[in-house]
């Protein structure tokens, strides 16, 4: 095994974790089998440049990211893993539903119903919870 196979592979798991991505969500963003991408980050698998843009397309990442052997900034963490966690969300959907997707999130820029929504949520998990119980 090449050193070099398995320092892109771990990277590239690396990537996947702060992204907040399991394998599957990886696999299908990138439309790669995860056995493939799960040997590419173990090093057993040598990935194509055309793989590691996919790789790194679904990851959010420009491809010098897989090489590079810095962490992403911490005040940029989260902003990936929401990114990347919305484009797993929206992967596959028709434009219909990724316009009615956004537009919901763009409601949600109102404190005033995005707090009435959590209260809402909220509300519903305790009164699940009194219900099991009794």
């Amino acid at each position: 095994m090449n050193r070099l196979h398995i320092t892109v592979g771990a990277r590239i798991r690396f990537l996947r974790k702060q992204a907040g991505l399991t394998l599957c969500q990886l696999s299908e963003m990138a439309g790669l089998d995860g056995g493939f991408i799960n040997c590419i980050e173990t090093g057993k698998k040598t990935p194509s440049l055309r793989t590691l843009a996919k790789i790194a397309g679904a990851l959010n990442v420009p491809v010098a990211d897989i090489f590079s052997d810095q962490e992403l900034k911490v005040e940029n963490i989260y902003g990936h893993q929401v990114a990347s966690q919305i484009l797993a969300i929206l992967n596959g959907r028709p434009p219909e539903e990724r316009e009615q997707f956004l537009a919901v999130l763009k409601t949600l820029k109102n404190r005033e119903t995005l707090s009435a929504i959590f209260q809402i949520l909220h509300s519903g998990k305790r009164t699940r919870r009194l219900t099991r119980t009794e």
